[in-house]
């Protein structure tokens, strides 16, 4: 009997765990881009870096939900989010290439704005997914997008 979906389960996204000292390199860093923007008169660029640095610990601190994945017929569903073969121009499995990384989804998207979504396989059988996708989508290779690899360095 042909299954029709896969259901697997994986953190929202991708999540690094910081310590103590990224904390303390992210406030230094902050500190000296606001110090810079007052020597070079621009106040904007202060309040600016200021809400961003703000923002952006408020995302560091989140930890992911383990939530439900599927893949159907018609869709791949991660959460809340679906995204239907229609709007998917192809498909890659990324296997991790050292001990301990993860094995991502990687969705290529029709749109110009979002063109590649990143989704964690978690406990995923990937032999069974992959022959399942093979039939509703084309296999084209992909790589990170540099956003996420610069995002992997920095521990974000």
């Amino acid at each position: 009997m042909e299954k029709d979906k896969i259901v697997w389960l994986a953190e929202e996204y991708l999540y690094h765990k910081k310590t103590t000292d990224w904390y303390w390199y992210f406030g230094i860093i902050t500190l000296c881009l606001i110090a810079f923007s007052f020597y070079v008169h621009n106040i904007l660029f202060a309040f600016v870096i200021g809400i961003g640095s703000f923002t952006m610990i408020l995302y560091a601190t989140k930890v992911p939900e383990i939530i439900e994945h599927k893949a159907t017929s018609r869709e791949i569903i991660a959460g809340k989010t679906q995204y239907p073969y229609s709007s998917l121009a192809s498909f890659w499995i990324s296997l991790p290439k050292k001990e301990g990384g993860e094995k991502i989804l990687l969705l290529h998207s029709q749109k110009t704005t979002m063109p590649l979504f990143v989704i964690p396989l978690g406990d995923a059988n990937i032999e069974e997914l992959h022959e399942f996708l093979l039939n509703f989508i084309e296999e084209k290779e992909e790589e990170l997008p540099l956003g996420q690899i610069f995002m992997n360095i920095v521990g974000f």
